[in-house]
C-alpha cells in the first residue's frame, strides 16, 4: 500500500449546522410552590429567564438559585409581561411561561429536535396545555393550544386583557407539535384552583371593557343561552360527563364564569361600571374564564 494514500478531509465547523438555541422566560410571581418543578422541566434550554412581578414568598431565592436571569419587574399585563421577558432573552426563539407551568419530557425532546432549516420557515410553534384543578386533569379543557414557542422577531403581541396570544407573520408559518405543557400539576392541591373571587374579581371588569370597547353588546337572549351553552359544550361535547361529578362541576364553573363575564358587559354598556379598576399587583393565575 502506498504511503501517501491521502487522509480523510478534516471537517468544516463552518459547514457543521448550528443547533438552535432556546430562551425559556417564566413569567410569575409568589410561586414557591410550583417554580421548582417550572424550573427543572426547562433545563433542556440553553438560558432559562425568571421574571416576577413581586413576591412575598421564596420565588426570588429560588429563581436566583436554579435559573441562569433573574429580573424583578412591575406588573405589565398579560402580554405585556411575557414579551418584556422575551425582550431580556439572549436568544431569538423563545419557551413562555408561567410559573405554575411545566414542560413535559415529550415536549422537551421535540424542541431539542427542531434544526435551523426547520425554524427558518416558522413564527410560531402551537402546544398543547394540560389542565389540572384541584388536583384532577380537566378533560374537557384539553387540547388548549398554546402559542408559546415563538421567534421573538417575528410575532406581534395583541393587547388582550385576559389569555394573551402572540400571532405568527404570516399565518402559514406555524406548526402544531405533539408535545404538551402542564398547567397547575405542581403544588399542593387546592379549591382556589377551582374558584378564587378575588381573582375573579379583578379580571371581570378588565374583559368587560375590553369587550365592549371593541364593539361587543350583550342582552336578554345573550344573558339567557350563552351560559347554557357553555355547560353544553363542556359537559356534553367536551365529555366531561366522562369525569362524573368532576367534569360536572367543570362544566358548571363554564356556565358561571360565562354568566359573570357579560352580566359584567350588560354593567358596563349601560354605564354601571365606571369605577376604575385597580389593576393587577402581582401576577396572576391563569384560569379557564
Amino acid at each position: 500500500m502506498p504511503d501517501d494514500a491521502a487522509s480523510p478531509p478534516s471537517a468544516d465547523p463552518a459547514a457543521t449546522p448550528q443547533k438552535p438555541r432556546w430562551s425559556v422566560v417564566i413569567c410569575c410571581a409568589n410561586a414557591e410552590a410550583t417554580l421548582p418543578a417550572a424550573l427543572k422541566s426547562a433545563r433542556f434550554a440553553d438560558e432559562v429567564v425568571v421574571v416576577d412581578s413581586g413576591s412575598a414568598d421564596r420565588t426570588e431565592a429560588i429563581a436566583r438559585e436554579l435559573a441562569d436571569v433573574y429580573r424583578l419587574e412591575p406588573w405589565r399585563g398579560y402580554s405585556g409581561q411575557k414579551k418584556f421577558g422575551a425582550e431580556l432573552a439572549a436568544h431569538d426563539w423563545v419557551l413562555v411561561l408561567d410559573g405554575d407551568e411545566e414542560v413535559s419530557p415529550e415536549l422537551a425532546a421535540q424542541v431539542q429536535a427542531l434544526s435551523a432549516a426547520e425554524l427558518d420557515g416558522l413564527d410560531v410553534l402551537y402546544v398543547r396545555r394540560r389542565n389540572w384543578v384541584m388536583g384532577q386533569a380537566v378533560r374537557a379543557w384539553w387540547p388548549d393550544w398554546q402559542s408559546r414557542l415563538i421567534h421573538r422577531g417575528r410575532v406581534s403581541w395583541p393587547d388582550e386583557a385576559l389569555h394573551e396570544d402572540r400571532k405568527p407573520t404570516d399565518p402559514g408559518r406555524t406548526r402544531r407539535l405533539t408535545g404538551h405543557l402542564e398547567h397547575k400539576r405542581a403544588g399542593p392541591p387546592d379549591f382556589a384552583d377551582y374558584f378564587s373571587g378575588r381573582r375573579m374579581d379583578e379580571r371581570l371588569l378588565m374583559v368587560a371593557r375590553q369587550m365592549h370597547a371593541r364593539g361587543k353588546r350583550v342582552g336578554f337572549f345573550g344573558l339567557w343561552l350563552r351560559p347554557a351553552a357553555a355547560f353544553f359544550k363542556f359537559f356534553i361535547l367536551k365529555r366531561g360527563f366522562l369525569d362524573g361529578a368532576f367534569g360536572l362541576l367543570i362544566a358548571q364553573k363554564a356556565a358561571t364564569s360565562v354568566q359573570l363575564k357579560y352580566a359584567a358587559l350588560w354593567a358596563v354598556q349601560r354605564g354601571l361600571a365606571n369605577r376604575e379598576h385597580a389593576g393587577h399587583r402581582e401576577h396572576p393565575e391563569n384560569q379557564e374564564a
